[in-house]
């Protein structure tokens, strides 16, 4: 609808707006103390000021592409062809304090983290200028997005500097603060911004943080520490809010119609002639003149359940050779596998398969096989669907405006779910907030029951994570706070059948951590060999530039 596209607008271009008017201003503080003095007085300024603190939602690559797409990249469920992010290094256990992406990530968030400071430190010069709720709701914004950043920060690196003033000139060096202090810090922000954030913001301020987003960050954050008593609570606050609910079909979540649907609780939105993103580009098929560069691995393929709700190692439902046949909706959903069309064009990757079918003006016709004949097609067979919507023109695959969630209700469900079971608090509120999930109406897998055990329930909602928020850029920090690390990266990575073994039928065993293990992996060509480095691979090393810089980051 023509007011929801509206809304869907607004943000960004204030974010934008604010960007543009107050980069250099930002960037140079402190050096210029008599300019900040003076700014922040009324509340045109302090808009100004927080609308350019929004840019902490954009963590982009050069391209524009989110940040979370990539790192997907450093676990066992997506490929990353060539060195970009360095994610494949850091997938196998390679890099160092020297790696640029380190540093690049480092000062990312420490630079929005200053426009947050910088905001909060000087905001004081309007007060009694402007009105208590707004003024306190400027504050709330401010806080709501330094935590968005720490969030990353402390669950990236472990123990870092934590600065919540700008930092004098003259003496700039923090030493490091322990994890679980910040932790502490960021659920005082947050309980400030839900204190005074709205529950919903209407007319140009669509989009802003909302007391919704405050709770499931609190939430999100404390699940990471492995506060499950926090993480509940946080989470059963946006759940009895009724303010979200379940969008009822995954296959269009990530396409216009879905991204700024009542699931999605905070987004980084895109407007063409302000700021675009690239991701169908880095995602797509060849044959729609894109990269597949960002591809899904065989790994998360076979970790899809079939439709009784078991494993492909358990289920009778399995046929090796029809593996994408009754097997979880959200695969197919998620997954572009051979034989299934997609914009416009028939996905085939066998090696004989130089030509495959398209439906150019109408008809159906054959053309040449791009994804198969081109060097760099994707190297694991699979590509990736979300975030790519049909109904763009091809002109929007550079330039594509379909907003990226941050955080949806689907994730505070299951955070709430896994809390409560790590509590061992089990009744029914947890099996609903499975259910809620894992039976949207275009999904309806087996209902969780009351009947099941702990750790049944456990493995569950671990798979749910996985599945539901596969390819959003949660995988690697769930695979590190679950301790499994050591247990699913190390290995061959697996790409495309052979051409000798490609319809040879294989059913793979699992691990006691879900990686599903092949007899034989001959069968599949290998795209690297992964080992298992806790230096890397648990926590990054902080970037040496600003150990030099700062002496006390030495461990």
């Amino acid at each position: 609808p023509e007011n929801a596209m509206k809304l869907k607008y607004s943000l960004i271009l204030l974010a934008s707006a604010a960007f543009a008017s107050c980069q250099d201003f930002l960037d140079r503080y402190p050096l210029e103390e008599p300019a900040s003095s003076e700014f922040y007085s009324n509340e045109d300024e302090l808009t100004l000021a927080v609308n350019g603190a929004y840019r902490s939602l954009y963590w982009l690559s050069n391209d524009d592409v989110p940040y979370q797409l990539f790192i997907d990249g450093a676990t066992d469920i997506v490929y990353i062809r060539g060195t970009y992010a360095n994610m494949t290094d850091m997938r196998r256990g390679e890099g160092s304090a020297e790696t640029a992406t380190f540093k690049t990530i480092w000062d990312t968030f420490y630079g929005y983290i200053a426009r947050c400071n910088n905001l909060l430190d000087n905001m004081h010069n309007a007060r009694g200028r402007v009105s208590e709720t707004f003024y306190n709701r400027i504050e709330a914004q401010a806080r709501f997005l330094r935590a968005y950043n720490y969030f990353y920060l402390v669950n990236l690196y472990g123990d870092v500097p934590f600065a919540e003033h700008v930092l004098d000139w003259q003496q700039p060096r923090l030493p490091k603060s322990p994890k679980a202090e910040i932790v502490a810090r960021l659920y005082a922000d947050l309980d400030f911004a839900k204190d005074h954030l709205p529950a919903k913001w209407t007319g140009n301020d669509a989009g802003r943080a909302t007391r919704g987003a405050a709770f499931g960050l609190k939430a999100r954050i404390a699940l990471y520490a492995n506060d499950y008593e926090t993480a509940a609570a946080a989470a059963d606050s946006v759940i009895q809010s009724k303010a979200y609910e379940i969008y009822p079909s995954y296959e269009k979540l990530f396409r216009h119609s879905g991204a700024g649907s009542s699931e999605a609780m905070l987004y980084m939105p895109f407007l063409l002639g302000t700021q675009t993103n690239q991701i169908p580009k880095y995602v797509g098929t060849r044959l729609a003149n894109c990269y597949s560069i960002i591809v899904p691995t065989q790994v998360l393929v076979d970790m899809y359940q079939c439709t009784d709700g078991r494993r492909i190692d358990r289920s009778p439902a399995y046929d090796p050779k029809k593996p994408y046949e009754n097997r979880d909706p959200r695969l197919g959903y998620s997954i572009l596998y051979p034989g299934q069309w997609h914009a416009g064009y028939k996905f085939e990757v066998h090696p004989d398969s130089t030509k495959t079918s398209a439906v150019i003006n109408g008809e159906t016709v054959r053309i040449n096989n791009t994804e198969v004949t081109n060097a760099y097609g994707t190297f694991t067979g699979y590509i990736e669907k979300k975030y790519y919507d049909e109904s763009d023109v091809p002109g929007k695959i550079t330039q594509c405006e379909l907003n990226f969630m941050l955080m949806r209700y689907a994730e505070v469900l299951l955070t709430y779910a896994e809390a409560r079971i790590e509590l061992n608090r089990i009744d029914q509120s947890v099996i609903d907030a499975i259910n809620a999930v894992r039976q949207r109406k275009d999904v309806m897998m087996p209902a969780a029951t009351l009947s099941m055990s702990r750790d049944e329930l456990r493995e569950l909602v671990r798979y749910e994570r996985t599945i539901e928020l596969a390819m959003e850029g949660f995988r690697l920090l769930d695979i590190r706070r679950w301790k499994i690390v050591e247990h699913v990266l190390p290995g061959y990575m697996l790409g495309k059948r052979t051409k000798a073994d490609w319809y040879t039928p294989v059913v793979p065993a699992f691990s006691d951590y879900g990686k599903p293990e092949y007899p034989d992996e001959s069968i599949f060509q290998k795209l690297g060999f992964a080992s298992f480095n806790r230096d890397i691979q648990y926590s990054w090393p902080i970037p040496q530039a600003e150990i030099d810089r700062n002496p006390l980051l030495k461990d």
